[in-house]
């Protein structure tokens, strides 16, 4: 089995099994260096790696920037000179210039919507729109149907009692390390995160659809019920970005960029606010 087939099966079976990697690719070779252009190699968080893009220390400075793209989830194109102070470095480097991009490979997110009300079908749209799988869970047949949401790739019903307030467990194939989940209910908010806040492993994302009374309500009846304090802390609410939203497809928008925010390790500050904003002309 060649190199190429080896670093192209691995990162197959990385993304199926959910995992991020990174793959390094040399782009471009100028001068002397270890190997040509179309050389790969994956690189997993933990440093683990399959194939070569040259040994010696030009190889640990890419895992290095590969595992910090693993962080930040942005790709880059890296040149690494092979030279110190105008010599070949003395770890079997050759003295040319190696350009190397790096792309960060992983499964797309996934959007829980745990309620199929207003402002699901907004938020809907705009999460398949960047390219988020997406699953909705109702307990309303009426709500939550393939017509209703054609974008999402699951629409699954639960069972909810509201004189007892049990809630049927939630199909925990949908959630998980690299899921989103947003909590906007008729009545079952508590509940369905009394199941989300304590499922293994983690969401990447807990949000609640409420104002500041109601969220520290069902904190509190949260605790109550047991659910550990490290697990509370997970939940945000009220969610989304500061945009003054009002309408269903506003705080939709505004849940969607927090998101992303969280999935690209982002600030969300306006991208103009380390420099002044041009003033309207007279």
């Amino acid at each position: 089995m060649s190199e190429f087939t080896d670093v192209m099966r691995a990162a197959l079976h990385a993304v199926e099994r959910g995992e991020r990697v990174a793959l390094a690719t040399v782009v471009r070779v100028r001068g002397s260096a270890p190997r040509h252009a179309g050389a790969r190699m994956l690189v997993w968080p933990d440093g683990r790696t399959v194939g070569t893009v040259g040994g010696a220390s030009l190889e640990q400075k890419v895992i290095d920037d590969a595992r910090r793209a693993l962080v930040a989830r942005h790709g880059r194109v890296e040149s690494y000179p092979l030279t110190t102070g105008g010599e070949p470095e003395s770890l079997g480097l050759c003295g040319g210039v190696v350009d190397v991009h790096i792309e960060v490979l992983e499964t797309p997110a996934t959007l829980v919507l745990l309620g199929a009300g207003h402002v699901a079908r907004p938020l809907a749209r705009m999460a398949h729109e960047v390219g988020m799988r997406l699953v909705v869970i109702d307990d309303r047949p009426e709500f939550a149907s393939p017509e209703a949401f054609p974008e999402a790739e699951h629409v699954a019903l639960v069972g909810y009692d509201s004189a007892t307030e049990r809630l049927d467990p939630l199909p925990t194939e949908h959630f998980g390390s690299e899921s989103y989940v947003v909590v906007a209910t008729w009545g079952w908010d508590e509940p369905a995160l009394a199941q989300v806040l304590t499922m293994e492993p983690p969401a990447a994302y807990v949000g609640l659809v409420a104002s500041p009374t109601k969220h520290r309500v069902i904190r509190e009846r949260l605790a109550a019920r047991g659910v550990p304090a490290e697990a509370l802390a997970r939940l945000r609410s009220p969610i989304g970005l500061d945009l003054g939203a009002e309408t269903p497809a506003e705080i939709a928008l505004s849940i969607v960029a927090e998101i992303l925010a969280v999935r690209r390790n982002a600030t969300g500050r306006p991208l103009s606010a380390e420099r002044p904003i041009p003033s309207k002309p007279a």
